[in-house]
């Protein structure tokens, strides 16, 4: 129990931009007037904030724990949290790190971020993603016995879409793909 509103970004990958989205969230409310902090997970994360638990290397069964450990550190003291999520619920060598910040995280919401093309397990190649719609049921499913959420919105890296009008379609679909608006972060 915090008084912060908790939005942890998960992805559909890893590096998708779940770091980038938490961090531009984080600075959008503040920018909106709101109380607002970034909860690094990661050591990029870390070297950011000046804080934070590098959960890849907390062994498993504490990762949860470490989580919150952190929500309950920041979770008075701000009106909303950021947590950088980490790998994905799906990937056959990250998921536990994925499912033990989603559980520790206890989210009010979750913003499912993915990379416009990409169709593979990064570094995993004959891992095909599953279709994106799937990864609203699974997060959603996966943190229900936990604390019940939902995917409320998209983050979706354009980087390596060529134009701003192709940007903007692909937003528009991966959008249209999960049933949830959609943006690109940066």
């Amino acid at each position: 129990n915090v008084d912060a509103t908790v939005v942890l970004t998960v992805g559909t990958d890893c590096a998708v931009g779940k770091k980038t989205a938490a961090l531009e969230l984080t600075e959008a409310a503040r920018a909106r007037g709101h109380d607002a902090a970034f909860v690094p997970t990661g050591q990029t994360g870390i070297m950011i904030a000046g804080w934070g638990t590098p959960v890849d290397a907390v062994p498993s069964d504490f990762t949860a724990g470490a989580v919150e450990q952190m929500i309950l550190e920041k979770g008075d003291e701000h009106d909303w949290l950021f947590v950088e999520g980490q790998g994905t619920i799906v990937h056959p060598g990250y998921s536990g790190v994925a499912c033990g910040i989603l559980h520790g995280a206890m989210p009010d919401a979750l913003v499912l971020c993915h990379t416009a093309g990409r169709t593979h397990i990064h570094g995993f190649d004959s891992f095909a993603l599953p279709p994106l719609r799937d990864y609203v049921h699974l997060h959603e499913d996966l943190a229900g016995p936990v604390k019940p959420t939902r995917v409320a919105a998209g983050a979706l890296n354009t980087q390596a879409v060529e134009d701003k009008s192709a940007a903007r379609a692909a937003v528009e679909r991966y959008s249209a793909a999960i049933g949830r608006p959609a943006a690109d972060p940066i």
